[in-house]
């Protein structure tokens, strides 16, 4: 059977990546936690307390989000320049939300060189601990639940860095996020 671009076959692969419900709450809580924060608008905190609560219970998924909230602002305070992500829903990943993946899913299955990675480069070195025992939190209230990310191999990660690199050097910032 052959797929059309209406059912999905025509997709990036992150849109397929993010149809995938521990993906797609990691990614969207993600997305709408730094944008309740960047635009003060309760409308992003209720659709992450939605998902997270549908997804993990009224007091783990608040748990969980309050555990995001607590990486993201931990992250935003060390970082030379605001975070970035897509817009809730969007199909699409930026260099942030993966990075962010890349923790949740290292500590998720073990894989403290990815995670540690991943932190490092979000974040200062003065803060790289605490991110990463919050990402640890937030995979194991996940994980508790059922709710198993793929792995990312750190080669992966250094391609992520490799690519938002190469495209910072390439603009007149240079930073990408």
């Amino acid at each position: 059977m052959t797929r059309s671009q209406r059912d999905g076959g025509g997709d990036c692969p992150a849109a397929a990546y993010l149809r995938q419900q521990p993906e797609n709450l990691v990614v969207n809580g993600y997305r709408n936690c730094v944008a309740g924060l960047a635009h003060r608008d309760l409308r992003y905190w209720d659709a992450a307390m939605s998902a997270h609560a549908q997804a993990l219970g009224a007091i783990d998924g608040q748990y969980a989000l309050d555990v995001m909230t607590s990486l993201i602002e931990r992250v935003g305070v060390c970082a030379t320049c605001p975070l970035r992500f897509y817009k809730p829903g969007t199909g699409h990943l930026c260099r942030d939300e993966c990075l962010v993946l890349g923790m949740v899913a290292g500590a998720q299955h073990g894989d403290e060189i990815a995670m540690v990675q991943s932190a490092k480069l979000l974040t200062c070195s003065d803060a790289c601990i605490e991110v990463v025992d919050r990402a640890s939190a937030y995979a194991a209230v996940l994980l508790g639940h059922g709710h198993r990310l793929t792995p990312i191999p750190l080669g992966a990660i250094a391609d992520i860095d490799f690519r938002s690199s190469s495209f910072a050097s390439s603009q007149s910032s240079a930073s990408l996020h």
